[in-house]
């Protein structure tokens, strides 16, 4: 047995003889793994730091910023400069004062090489939300101000997400590289005790300067096995589940559970290599879109947990397009365009698919699906599997230095706006090391992505995301798959639970308790 697995069984026994009324235990998908938000890019530690830290504003239900850290925000005329109130009498969990300072050096940690906080990082999504900004700094204790070198619609975005979270100074810098192991927030909990690998428990921050969490304790619990997390709801050790297997829904649904599902801004699809024939030709891309069945796997493989995908952008998501090629399930269609690119035959192609991953949903059935599909055009398709880091990797270095063909990915957009999608996953100026692993280029798609960070309309942003939108599913650098849902379950006596509409990837569970 899986030495984490075990542990996380363990664990669950454990807290299952010494369950209270004032705490929930919520098995997640894998372990945290950093307390420090500016070092963090997966969702399950997210979870987890959204309850310890805060942000200087939040995304509200309708996708509309409302205060948070910042009680009162404007932006100067020419969209250059933008000026936070804080929060007045805004507490760490230690009882440290939230001030001006801890905000200029929560920024400039990640920004600045100057900076004592700097060699602490890697900080790996600083320049990905940040690269516009020129100078943080301090006006008084209750100000702060930021300056950006260009107009950029997507900064208030950047700063809801938890790598934007404010970190105490104090604590981070005498803790140094520890820092990781422990954390130091305003939110409302705050971390207890941390069993790498088993419980993670956060207690009730009683400086928490907001509405007082409604459970005293939230217990995370690793659950690496979808099938393991139905098992553990069922036998009454926990009382959350992210992300159960997909077939053990109708299941925990008919024994009384609840399970709450919200589609999101996400996107699963199968990258190519741009670079290598056969790929490198509009023809066959199109083809391999219009030889899937997305309907069939979003029913059959993911029992109806996403939708079908024809775009990067999700329907949520400002810049949608609903009018675009919607690709239908055409495999006749398919093998005459695989023959008008000279390849009446097909061809042989090897698939990367990871054993498991963040937002992968289910990659090694739904890999074993889209290679049948492909098989009855000509193309047979060899998989190849492998851990997830190892997978992650390979990704990273590029579809060129790794000699990949196709491989499966998913992105998850946090901040909700499409610049997050599109900018570093079909940006020219994304290529690796960034995530255009699969050197997607187009020069007027390149130019609609720069307008769209410096639109400040939103109605005139959607219109020129949507026209980027028409030329991006024509020229098919992916292989379109499916938007994912957010799925937890969770037991009947939890009360107060309901996934974000606008973020239902990240949990909030402040005001969610037992009966």
């Amino acid at each position: 047995m899986n030495k984490y697995l075990l542990t996380a069984l363990l664990a669950t026994m454990t807290l299952g003889a010494a369950q209270t009324p004032n705490q929930l235990i919520v098995g997640y998908e894998a372990d945290a793994t950093s307390l420090d938000p500016a070092q963090v890019t997966d969702l399950n530690t997210m979870h987890v730091l959204s309850h310890m830290y805060d942000t200087l504003v939040k995304l509200g239900p309708k996708g509309d910023f409302q205060p948070a850290l910042a009680t009162k925000w404007q932006m100067s005329k020419d969209g250059l400069t933008y000026t936070f109130t804080l929060r007045p009498g805004a507490r760490f969990a230690n009882g440290d004062p939230l001030n001006a300072d801890a905000v200029v050096f929560s920024f400039d940690r990640q920004l600045n090489k100057n900076n004592p906080g700097y060699k602490f990082g890697p900080f790996p999504f600083a320049e990905f939300y940040y690269g516009s900004v020129s100078r943080v700094r301090k006006i008084n204790d209750n100000t702060v101000e930021f300056k950006l070198k260009s107009p950029n619609s997507a900064f208030m975005a950047a700063l809801s997400v938890p790598t934007s979270s404010i970190v105490n100074p104090k604590v981070a810098l005498a803790k140094g590289k520890t820092f990781a192991l422990q954390g130091a927030g305003s939110g409302p909990y705050a971390l207890e005790k941390w069993n790498r690998g088993g419980q993670l428990i956060l207690k009730s921050n009683n400086n928490y300067w907001g509405n007082k969490p409604k459970s005293q304790k939230l217990i995370f619990v690793p659950m690496i096995q979808e099938s393991q997390r139905a098992v553990a709801l069922q036998s009454g050790t926990v009382d959350i589940v992210i992300n159960p297997a997909a077939e053990n829904l109708a299941k925990l649904k008919s024994g009384g559970f609840n399970v709450a599902q919200e589609a999101g801004p996400h996107i699963w699809w199968i990258g190519l290599n741009l670079k290598k024939a056969p790929f490198d030709n509009k023809l066959v891309r199109q083809a391999l879109n219009y030889a899937i069945d997305r309907k069939a796997i979003t029913e059959g493989v993911l029992y109806g947990t996403g939708t079908p995908a024809v775009q990067p952008l999700a329907p949520m998501q400002l810049g949608y397009n609903p009018n675009v090629n919607q690709y239908a399930y055409n495999p006749q269609k398919a093998k005459e365009l695989l023959a008008q690119a000279g390849l009446p035959n097909g061809f042989t192609t090897t698939l990367l698919v990871p054993t498991s991953g963040s937002g992968m949903q289910s990659p090694v059935q739904m890999g074993t699906a889209i290679q049948a599909y492909l098989g009855q055009i000509g193309v047979k398709v060899n998989i190849q599997q492998m851990d997830w880091g190892t997978f992650l990797s390979k990704i990273g270095a590029g579809a060129e230095k790794s000699n990949l063909d196709m491989w499966e990915l998913s992105w998850m957009d946090t901040p909700v706006d499409p610049a997050f999608v599109l900018d570093p996953l079909l940006s020219s100026k994304s290529f690796p090391p960034g995530f255009n692993s699969g050197f997607y280029k187009n020069a007027e798609v390149d130019k609609l992505m720069d307008q769209g960070r410096m639109e400040a309309d939103p109605k005139k942003r959607a219109v020129i995301y949507q026209k980027a939108m028409a030329l991006i599913n024509e020229d098919a650098p992916w292989l379109f798959v499916n938007h994912a849902q957010q799925v937890v379950a969770y037991n009947k006596n939890v009360q107060g639970f309901t996934l974000d509409p606008i973020s239902p990837f990240i949990l909030k569970l402040s005001n969610v308790q037992k009966r």
